[in-house]
């Protein structure tokens, strides 16, 4: 008489997980450690990015207080404001050149999708006009370090330079530099895991 199998006995057990010992997950934490701050960085600039991005009280205080036209140019310029803000607060950390990177990254791909979607299809437009944004942006980056590392009066300047061509705007100016050293006080009491966490917020100019 025909009998099934005991498919219990002649089934085999599955595999246990196989654990590295400790000497080997050390090596490999040795060995990977320096290249996975470069492989996080861009998931890392995206979240940091999000914080800049968010500009509170853009359209209260830089267009209506400020005058400024309500343009692809006037959104870039305030942008690279916060992105600069975030990115004096990284530099104290070790990985500072990749997380920067990073979030410059997402700046300017926020920045090619927003002139795509204005109706420019031309390539060459395309990354014609992104290099004249990175121009723009080291140049603003420069002058915002100078003012940083000097004093309020050059800060100011480099805010009246870069941002309120208008000669008329003397108290904005005074208000966007108050605004400039108090973030970054405050950046200065967050660590670079909140920032990653997104436990961050700009505060309104005003």
């Amino acid at each position: 008489m025909f009998k099934p199998k005991n498919v219990a006995k002649e089934t085999a057990e599955p595999e246990k997980p196989r654990v590295l010992s400790e000497k080997y997950a050390g090596f490999v934490r040795k060995f990977l450690g320096p290249f996975l701050p470069r492989y996080r960085a861009q998931n890392i600039g995206k979240t940091v990015y999000q914080i800049c991005s968010t500009c509170p009280g853009y359209k209260e205080f830089w267009i209506d207080e400020c005058h400024l036209p309500d343009t692809f140019q006037t959104w870039f310029s305030t942008t690279s404001l916060y992105v600069w803000l975030m990115m004096v607060r990284i530099r104290a950390d070790p990985n500072a050149k990749h997380y920067n990177q990073g979030l410059v990254d997402s700046f300017f791909r926020d920045a090619e999708h927003r002139i795509r979607r204005s109706g420019v299809t031309s390539g060459r437009i395309v990354n014609d006009t992104l290099k004249d944004l990175v121009s723009s942006f080291k140049g603003t980056v420069m002058s915002l370090d100078q003012g940083f590392a000097s004093s309020d009066a050059v800060l100011a300047a480099a805010v009246w330079r870069n941002m309120l061509p208008d000669d008329g705007m003397v108290l904005q100016v005074g208000e966007i530099t108050r605004f400039i050293r108090s973030q970054l006080a405050a950046l200065d009491k967050r660590s670079v895991d909140d920032l990653i966490a997104n436990k961050f917020k700009f505060q309104s100019i005003r």
